[in-house]
């Protein structure tokens, strides 16, 4: 039985038409919380076979991606054509219909409006899985992926 999630309130801020590629911060959230959806390596192959084939369209390029077991976060770049929202729900709808796997209906994003907002963002998601207990350095996560990953 699923309990009633209430809807976050989004803010419509539209990306000024003079930012290119813009930098985001998202977080993806599966349901139910509190169980391990994603930290399994055939869902980590499909994950990235499906960001891999998002990077060689030109549809994004990601800086950096951490799963967690119940949700994701990742630190990317989009091309001005591309609206976010949209891209997210793609994404979701492809990896629920191939890997089986339940998101929740929103997602959070933020777009990185300075190098100090981008470097804070990347320290806190690439910390995630230190801070959950999971590993001692961030670098030994097997669910860390940087850009070279996805090349």
């Amino acid at each position: 039985m699923d309990l009633f999630i209430p809807r976050r309130p989004r803010l419509r801020h539209a990306t000024p038409g003079w930012v290119e590629n813009p930098e985001f911060f998202i977080t993806i959230c599966c349901k139910p919380r509190g169980i391990n959806h994603l930290c399994y390596s055939h869902v980590a192959v499909l994950i990235l076979k499906a960001l891999k084939y998002y990077q060689r369209q030109r549809l994004c390029r990601f800086e950096l991606l951490v799963l967690m077991p119940d949700h994701l976060h990742g630190i990317l770049r989009i091309p001005d054509s591309i609206h976010l929202a949209p891209w997210v729900h793609q994404l979701k709808h492809w990896l629920s219909r191939k890997g089986k796997i339940r998101f929740q209906e929103t997602f959070f994003d933020h777009r990185l409006r300075s190098a100090s907002s981008a470097t804070e963002k990347w320290n806190y998601v690439n910390m995630n899985p230190v801070r959950a207990g999971y590993t001692k350095r961030p670098e030994d996560w097997p669910y860390r992926f940087t850009a070279n990953d996805f090349t």
